[in-house]
């Protein structure tokens, strides 16, 4: 089948490595190409793919709001221009970071003032463990408005100073997921 591209027209090198991830992919599940050879449209696979990822992307964007990198994040947290090192930033437990569908890790722009991580954020998270509830569920939870907090979203109310309410709420919420 012949792709609807011009050879000289170019692509974008995200959509290239995401192809390439995703044929890597159907090698892996369908190594003899027989499930997709009984796809009716090949077109409509496609655009699915298409709009799951960049719809849900999207979608999470939305509710969250923006998100920074590693290189931002290492830039934001460095002293005198000098950036602090990737390992230095994946060992901090007061930033809330999340691994997207491509491996990429984003923290949400929501957890800084500035460039200083939110106060109260570690004990947050350390009362939710990865092991319990999925970073990007703590992540929706923190922008969520709760009956506990009286209506307020727990972000809201860390940037106010109620660092014990929010932890108090998460550990309520966390005893709940394991009962």
């Amino acid at each position: 089948m012949a792709l609807p591209l011009r050879r000289d027209e170019p692509v974008p090198a995200a959509h290239r490595d995401a192809a390439v991830a995703f044929l890597d992919e159907l090698r892996r599940r369908d190594p003899d190409g027989h499930t997709l050879r009984e796809a009716d449209d090949p077109g409509a696979l496609a655009r699915q793919a298409a709009t799951t990822v960049v719809d849900a992307a999207a979608l999470w964007q939305e509710a969250l709001g923006g998100f920074y990198d590693v290189e931002t994040v290492r830039r934001m947290l460095g002293r005198d221009k000098r950036p602090v090192s990737r390992q230095a930033v994946s060992k901090r437990h007061d930033l809330l970071a999340l691994r997207t569908g491509s491996g990429r890790v984003v923290y949400p722009a929501f957890q800084f003032r500035g460039s200083t991580p939110l106060a109260g954020l570690a004990d947050v998270l350390a009362a939710l463990p990865a092991e319990l509830v999925s970073r990007w569920t703590v992540a929706s939870w923190l922008v969520s408005a709760l009956p506990e907090l009286d209506g307020e979203r727990p972000i809201d109310v860390l940037v106010s100073g109620g660092t014990p309410a929010v932890v108090a709420a998460a550990r309520e919420w966390a005893a709940s997921l394991t009962a």
